[in-house]
């Protein structure tokens, strides 16, 4: 029986070509775009599932809400409080704290290689379940300066070498006897770093002030992670009951008009997806991202889906007659609705090859557009998934048609049954087409909203020069010595020192000040640069003079503001603020030297909040040299040839600013987006192109009638299109206010973002409601042209 069905199918696929055209096409398209979606969820669910005993294992957060009103959940917590909790109550196994403050250039005597790493305890090995390829896991981070590599940064230093023993040192957080090397884990973990280092090691660095105190104190909360491991039979209440009886110490933060500080765990299976926690480290991608990814998808292969009902229900006369003569012969109804589900799921398979085939040759050309994760496709187990999602997908996509038309009768067999009523009347054929179009033209009205969106970002004002920078890291070189080697070259004008790129997220740092006349601390945005940086960055200096030539490297005295924290401040005027001392802690007061006008020294997403420039030499990583316009490739040329002298053997590397800001402008994510957009609108298009033409053939001896009865031609155009002209018009309706709400959300993201406009969406509308009339005006065209005697001499 299943071998006749499959004759069955690819007879009538042989003899319906343009119908198989359309869906294969539409159906591979689509696949493949939720093929890559798959591969992508697949990976994201992969997080931290080889932890032995995950469900015992909690991370604190930190809920924060400042004094006017907002509201901040973070991941960090104090770093005392792994201790306090391993100490003070008897449900809780064992405590984990992580600090991220191993990070810089690491250097053997061969090599010098950026390190990403953070310091732990050694019981990170026995809750985490990370095995070591090398060294002893209840003593590599015992002792002080031990450190235990990831297996990449273990070979990436000393290749095949044996590790253990050898010394890599930081320039500023001293050197470390390599302890033991990773293995690498079984599946993805958001705990993902180059090397950990012994949390011993932490107070000594402190007290020599090579990192700030921490190890004691409760009022710092970024950059340390508590996770806990509570005793089997205890669960979540014991956990916050514990973190409760702690957090009392912060009860009096609303009182003084601090706003207020709670804390709260989260299960380790929880963590990956991200929930959007603020100063998460791990690696994984947020949730709305990943169900961003699965909308897309479905999205498309529902159009795709639709595009097989749609085209198979206007087909039913044809097939009627096949299914009267098959039930006369005595078959039953659910033998019909089997083949037509397998005629559905063999489509769907022939697809699958065409969609693989498609992503082959987009992995192997690095197409851009719609990125491929780079994994084996032809891998079986991955295969199986997509041969599940094929099968179910034919099935969805099968069931009505199969349905409709299995219930013919024969005796009715030659009624026309182009549309099954569905809703009170409403077409199942037009509802789909309102679907379908509805999809595309709410995704073209966002898309248009997120072009304008990042160009507006690409071409807003942030207040500061970027133009013809070019940013040189500095290595262990001293920025002044480099600087003025830098200076003496033709083309490079000025040049400046600082700790980060303004406008990039991540590279501002944050601090706390507080005033002589309130004892309440201000979060400042800051960057470290030297006395050039506000001539490079053209800043506006509006009140006091930048840093002096004799300014200490070692005891910092000296900051400038913009307007937003005089604001905060209170402080009425920038001439009021030159000489005012801000106070970091109980021992080290600053003087405002200047103020700045405000601008966007972080990314256009964040309001401009209190920002600082510091002199803090320890902190230059980058010189960033105004150019003379020119030849660039000549002068990067002349800057690699100096900063190579400076750091011989090493690898040289530059950046022009104004592409280092470009990069996050969201030409990946317009490109991307784009794509999808013109596969969605495609398969619509390809769907209404099909539905147009066989119903034009249905009609044909009518408009002959017509025609003969002496109908023009644009009178038969306008009756064979009026209706589907109705339903793009339906479809447009709905879509518009969905697309701006969508519109609407994703503007939320940024602090400055263009209007949502209505303009620019009636165009987006427009230009698809015109690939809709060409597509429909094509086909009646040809049906009004046939000459009538063509259709009428048989009759």
């Amino acid at each position: 029986m299943f071998k006749r069905y499959i004759i069955i199918t690819l007879r009538n696929l042989k003899k319906q070509r343009l119908f198989t055209f359309i869906n294969i096409a539409g159906l591979a398209v689509s696949m493949a775009v939720c093929l890559i979606v798959l591969i992508s969820t697949r990976t994201n669910l992969s997080y931290d599932n080889f932890h032995p005993d995950i469900s015992r294992i909690w991370r604190v957060t930190t809920r924060v809400v400042t004094p006017d009103g907002r509201k901040f959940h973070m991941a960090s917590t104090p770093l005392p409080m792994a201790e306090a909790l391993k100490n003070n109550y008897t449900g809780i196994e064992q405590t984990v704290p992580i600090y991220n403050a191993l990070f810089g250039e690491g250097q053997t005597d061969q090599k010098k290689l950026d390190i990403r790493g953070a310091f732990t305890s050694p019981a990170f090995f026995s809750v985490f379940g990370f095995k070591l390829a090398a060294g002893n896991p209840a003593t590599a981070l015992s002792a002080p300066n031990s450190i235990v590599l990831s297996a990449e940064t273990a070979q990436r230093f000393f290749g095949t070498a044996d590790p253990i023993g050898k010394v890599i040192r930081f320039d500023k957080l001293g050197s470390y006897i390599v302890s033991g090397v990773l293995q690498p884990a079984p599946s993805l973990s958001h705990i993902d770093f180059d090397a950990f280092g012994s949390l011993s090691s932490v107070p000594g660095l402190e007290q020599s002030k090579a990192l700030e105190g921490r190890t004691q104190n409760w009022d710092i909360i970024q950059g340390s992670y508590t996770y806990v491991k509570m005793r089997p039979g205890e669960g979540r209440s014991v956990l916050d009951a514990a973190i409760a009886d702690i957090g009392h110490r912060y009860d009096d933060m609303p009182r003084k008009g601090q706003g207020s500080l709670f804390f709260e765990p989260q299960a380790l299976s929880k963590i990956t997806p991200s929930r959007g926690l603020y100063d998460d480290f791990g690696a994984g991608p947020p949730w709305t991202k990943m169900l961003a990814e699965v909308g897309v998808a479905l999205g498309l292969l529902i159009c795709a889906c639709f595009n097989y009902t749609n085209l198979s229900i206007v087909r039913s006369l044809q097939r009627a007659k096949e299914v009267g003569v098959r039930k006369v012969n005595g078959a039953h109804r659910w033998q019909i609705f089997i083949q037509f589900i397998v005629e559905s799921v063999f489509m769907c398979l022939l697809s699958l090859i065409l969609a693989v085939f498609l992503l082959l040759v987009m992995q192997s050309t690095h197409f851009d557009a719609l990125p491929v994760p780079d994994v084996n496709l032809l891998d079986w187990r991955l295969l199986l998934w997509f041969l599940a999602l094929s099968i179910v997908t034919g099935a969805v996509a099968g069931i009505i048609p199969a349905w409709a038309l299995s219930a013919f009768q024969p005796a009715k067999v030659l009624k026309n049954l182009v549309d099954i009523k569905l809703f009170g009347g409403l077409g199942l054929r037009k509802s789909l087409i309102v679907v379908q179009f509805t999809l595309s033209i709410a995704a073209m009205l966002f898309l248009v909203t997120v072009y304008r969106q990042f160009s507006y970002k690409a071409t807003m004002d942030m207040g500061f020069y970027r133009k013809d920078i070019l940013n040189v890291p500095l290595a262990d070189v001293d920025f002044q010595r480099m600087k003025e080697r830098m200076e003496q070259l033709k083309g490079v004008g000025m040049v400046t020192a600082s700790s980060g790129t303004l406008g990039m997220p991540r590279h501002c740092r944050f601090f706390e000040l507080r005033t002589n006349e309130s004892k309440d601390k201000i979060q400042f945005g800051y960057y470290a640069a030297d006395a050039d940086f506000i001539k490079v960055m053209r800043l506006k200096l509006v009140a006091g003079t930048t840093f002096p030539a004799a300014a200490s490297r070692d005891r910092e005295q000296y900051l400038i503001v913009n307007e937003r924290a005089l604001q905060v401040m209170g402080i009425k005027s920038s001439a009021d603020a030159i000489g005012k001392t801000l106070w970091m802690n109980d021992s080290t007061a600053m003087n405002i030297i200047g103020v700045v006008q405000d601008f966007n020294y972080q990314p256009m997403e964040v309001n401009i909040g209190p920002m600082a420039l510091r002199f803090r030499p320890a902190e230059f990583n980058q010189l960033q040299m105004a150019m003379v316009a020119g030849d660039k490739e000549q002068e990067i040329a002349g800057v690699k040839s100096v900063w190579q002298e400076l750091h011989p053997g090493e690898t040289f590397s530059a950046e022009w600013m104004d592409e280092q800001l470009a990069s996050r402008n969201g030409q990946e994510v317009i490109s991307m987006l784009g794509f999808l957009v013109f596969i969605s609108t495609l398969i619509s298009a390809l769907g209404l192109l099909g539905i147009v033409a066989y119903t034009s053939f249905t009609r044909r001896k009518e408009i002959s009638i017509r025609k003969v009865l002496g109908a023009t031609a644009p009178g038969l155009l306008l009756l064979l299109s009026k209706n589907y002209v109705r339903l793009i018009i339906i479809a447009g309706c709905i879509a518009l206010p969905i697309g701006y709400l969508g519109s609407m959300f994703f503007l939320q993201i940024f602090a400055y973002r263009v209007s949502i406009g209505i303009l620019p969406m009636l165009g987006g509308f427009l230009a698809l409601a015109l690939l809709a009339l060409i597509t429909i005006f094509s086909q009646t065209w040809r049906a009004v042209g046939i000459n009538p005697a063509d259709n009428l001499r048989n009759d």
